[in-house]
């Protein structure tokens, strides 16, 4: 083991090594994160593009798929297409069937198999964030 200290006290002093200066580490350090922060958006790019062309794929199959409907009946004044798109725009946050589903399952689950019905469904407006604010005031001590 001595032998082993030895020779590498023998290598360091036959090879003096300078130390780097400030501001060689400081313009390398610069680099480094420079570089990484360009393959970081290199990145992001390549992964953006591809959710646009992908985003542009299923826009180009829906318009195929439009045509086709189109194409295939045509639409009269009384028609449910017209009456539709005469409609007014509903919210489709409390419209939305999958959101309904959801909440019907649940209800499903807490009532069992007893009789029930979901009559409508509705924000009821900053609960979680009066809760929060309650949580906050209330840790505090009153002076």
């Amino acid at each position: 083991m001595f032998a082993l200290y030895s020779t590498l006290a023998q290598v360091s002093a036959a090879a003096p090594v300078e130390s780097p200066s400030t501001a060689n580490v400081v313009v390398v350090g610069f680099l480094f994160v420079m570089i990484v922060l360009a393959l970081l958006a290199a990145v992001t790019s390549c992964i953006g593009a591809f959710f646009i062309k992908q985003a542009a794929r299923d826009a180009a199959k829906a318009a195929q798929a439009a045509e086709k409907a189109a194409a295939g009946k045509p639409t009269a004044a009384g028609t449910p297409a017209a009456a539709a798109s005469s409609a007014p725009a509903v919210d489709e946050e409390t419209e939305d069937p999958a959101i309904l589903a959801v909440i019907a399952a649940a209800v499903h689950t807490v009532m069992g198999d007893r009789a029930h019905r979901v009559v409508s469904v509705r924000s009821t407006g900053p609960g979680w964030a009066q809760e929060g604010r309650r949580q906050i005031f209330s840790s505090h001590r009153v002076r």
